[in-house]
């Protein structure tokens, strides 16, 4: 069950980049993709919460996020773990490739490592990490080569979803630090996604991202929903269920899964070019994790990882 679970975690956070991509094909601006991912996804955690609070046993309820400290802490993470990295990856494949945004927020664990180090006491870089480090970062760097002299195209777009993965690396270190204990897990995300929901509306009335889309095509539309409902959704619910069951070492191959679901997708339904610089850079990508993997015990220390996704 466990393997079955993590097979369709990689499978659909691999399509949130084809279906961000279709988005913004039909005309939808990336804060708009973002924002209506939101909603849609906290509408679905939320309604689970309430159907599994309504049948669930008093003896299995568990306390729903409440307090000013813990909402304060939620706004801090959906802000860093949802609104900031759904608009640069919704923005950064407006300049990419759907594959080569899957590659780029791959890099989510090499960033985690760093940010650990410099904000937490007892996960320091040691040596072996710091190979793994270099070589990951090093894998970025290939994949980026191609397009490193465009500089209002690819590079930008590569960037924006590098900063999106290093956002994901602090969100994830944040909640290992400050928001863990006896509330509801699912809750807990739910609170997250309204809390990022919450930071967007303002963004999407300054920027008037709701203007024009009576005119976006239903294919659009229809991709961002599936996004919402599944991607931010569904994906959800199946991660905090696996981090109940699954083994840390286990739940780690969706990082290295997620990158070739996406670059199918994008092969297949896109017509998108994989480049031999791409899957270089994401092979060595993935052993720089894998190294950082070993230095931990075969542990990857992610509570969250990137779903573009």
């Amino acid at each position: 069950m466990d393997i079955v679970g993590i097979l369709t975690l990689a499978l659909i956070w691999g399509a949130s980049f084809l279906f961000i991509k279709v988005g913004l094909n039909g005309g939808m601006s990336p804060v708009l993709v973002a924002t209506w991912r939101l909603a849609v996804g906290a509408a679905v955690m939320w309604g689970i919460v309430g159907l599994r609070r309504l049948i669930a046993p008093a003896s299995f309820k568990q306390p729903l996020p409440s307090g000013r400290p813990t909402w304060g802490k939620l706004a801090i993470v959906g802000l860093l773990n949802n609104a900031i990295p759904f608009v640069l990856i919704a923005w950064g494949e407006q300049r990419i490739s759907s594959g080569l945004a899957s590659i780029f927020n791959a890099s989510m664990p090499i960033f985690t490592v760093i940010v650990a180090h410099f904000f937490t006491h007892d996960d320091r870089i040691v040596p072996l990490k710091a190979i793994g480090i270099f070589t990951g970062l090093a894998g970025v760097a290939v994949v980026i080569a191609p397009g490193a002299g465009d500089m209002r195209g690819e590079l930008p777009g590569s960037l924006a979803v590098i900063l999106a993965s290093l956002s994901y690396a602090a969100a994830t270190v944040f909640v290992k630090q400050k928001l863990t204990g006896a509330t509801d897990p699912i809750a807990t995300g739910a609170g997250q996604l309204v809390m990022a929901l919450l930071w967007l509306l303002p963004l999407a009335l300054l920027t008037h991202a709701t203007t024009g889309i009576a005119d976006i095509p239903p294919e659009a539309m229809l991709s961002v929903t599936v996004l919402g409902l599944l991607g931010t959704g569904l994906a959800y619910l199946i991660y905090y269920l696996l981090i109940q069951h699954a083994k840390a070492s286990q739940l780690s191959l969706v990082t290295y899964l997620l990158p070739v679901t996406a670059l199918i997708y994008g092969a297949v339904l896109l017509n998108e070019q994989v480049t031999r610089y791409a899957l270089v850079g994401f092979v060595m990508i993935v052993a720089g994790i894998m190294l950082v993997n070993r230095a931990n015990n075969a542990t990857l220390k992610i509570l969250q990882p990137g779903d573009a996704g």
